[in-house]
């Protein structure tokens, strides 16, 4: 079969096929085929895969989540119109809804999953298309060809979102996290920290109300809901249950939170197409559960000093703040993690630790997995040298031991 740079080639020559469509069709056929070449340059990957195979693998890994997620933003905002006694939805999602015929039921599946992808596809496409630009300015400074990571970057970043997150904030960014994040360093494969968890951190820092106010999480006008978090840390589970959810309902994604990361469910499935198909590390994601389970103890040891979050045990723990989908996506990055074996599951229980410090101490932010990942990512260097500088000793005191025997 050939590839759609073949088939594109000699249109290209002849400037059939504009410039900036290139790049495009570079994405497709990297995700739609794989690449023959030998690497040439780092990351050497020791296996048969390629750098573009493995980050697709990421995108198909979060494929239940993301259905999941545009099926429980469409049911939240079409619950919220009922509860307002709303029956039509202004602007142009409200007349493409009107006009398919489809409505506003909330038992309805198909409109609910349609509802959440009007607030998915404007977000992904800025994301996209400002990411694809960044790649295409750098590719052309450094002349050589589009970044493989412009894909799963975008799709990702998407997915971490609030559905009510202004479009001009979505391109800051994926800016923020494409340049800085990704393209200084030379790329995907490169960068220290995952590109998509620093632009989202750069829009907590910069944007705290305006991208994770309450009126972002379910995105009807005129509608507010308080996040999970802040009515575990006022009233315990015990306020989560009287919202009407329970721990089942949070296991298979409804409640409030980004897009792709309501659902439990969606990520272990995710998790065990990734370890399946090698792309990640079991180490990992086993190191980040321990950790969380062991801290949560901690803190229900410890006096609260009013806040509830103290008294949240470890099996709550992991359905709130989108915790799976940022211990089974962002922890296992190949590349911003660690890469010993050891270090992993270090690394792991760095995560589950920092997430939950965070949880608890600020559950006003709904995702702090993915700044304990961020924290976690700076110390994966430290975590290695450290784990291969006692490997060294242990078998130099071995050598020693044979030497004088």
């Amino acid at each position: 079969m050939s590839s759609l740079s073949t088939r594109f080639k000699s249109a290209a020559s002849k400037r059939i096929v504009p410039s900036w469509v290139r790049p495009w069709l570079q994405m497709l056929e990297r995700f739609l085929y794989s690449s023959s070449a030998s690497a040439r340059a780092a990351p050497y990957i020791r296996d048969g895969a390629c750098v573009q195979g493995i980050l697709n693998n990421f995108v198909i890994a979060t494929i239940p989540c993301w259905l999941i997620g545009l099926w429980n933003i469409g049911y939240q905002s079409n619950l919220a119109m009922v509860e307002m006694s709303l029956t039509q939805l202004g602007g142009w999602r409200g007349g493409i809804l009107g006009s398919l015929g489809i409505g506003y039921d909330p038992a309805n599946m198909f409109a609910c999953f349609t509802h959440g992808l009007l607030y998915f596809l404007p977000i992904f496409v800025v994301a996209l298309l400002v990411s694809s630009f960044w790649d295409a300015v750098f590719s052309t400074l450094r002349r050589r060809s589009l970044d493989e990571g412009l894909l799963a970057f975008a799709w990702l970043f998407a997915l971490i979102l609030p559905a009510g997150t202004p479009l001009e904030q979505v391109a800051l960014g994926i800016s923020f996290g494409s340049v800085l994040g990704k393209h200084i360093y030379g790329g995907s494969g490169r960068h220290l920290v995952n590109p998509a968890v620093l632009g989202l951190s750069f829009l907590w820092l910069a944007y705290p109300d305006l991208v994770f106010g309450e009126a972002n999480w379910i995105p009807v006008p005129g509608f507010t809901q308080t996040p999970e978090l802040l009515l575990a840390a006022s009233g315990g589970i015990e306020a989560i249950l009287a919202s009407g959810l329970n721990w089942w309902d949070f296991f298979l994604g409804v409640g409030t939170g980004a897009m792709g990361m309501t659902s439990l469910l969606g990520s272990l499935l995710g998790a065990g197409y990734l370890i399946v198909t090698s792309t990640v590390s079991w180490r990992v994601m086993s190191g980040v559960l321990l950790g969380v389970a062991a801290t949560a103890v901690i803190f229900n040891s410890l006096p609260s000093d009013g806040n509830r979050m103290f008294e949240i045990p470890w099996s709550w723990h992991v359905l709130l703040g989108g915790f799976g989908f940022g211990a089974v996506f962002f922890a296992t990055d190949p590349v911003a993690g660690a890469m010993t074996n050891a270090g992993r599951w270090v690394f792991g229980a760095l995560v589950g630790v920092l997430a939950i410090v965070l949880q608890v101490m600020n559950p006003s932010f709904n995702e702090a997995v993915l700044i304990a990942v961020f924290l976690a990512s700076l110390c994966a260097p430290l975590i290695d040298y450290v784990v291969v500088e006692l490997y060294i000793r242990r078998r130099q005191r071995r050598i020693a031991e044979l030497v004088d025997g």
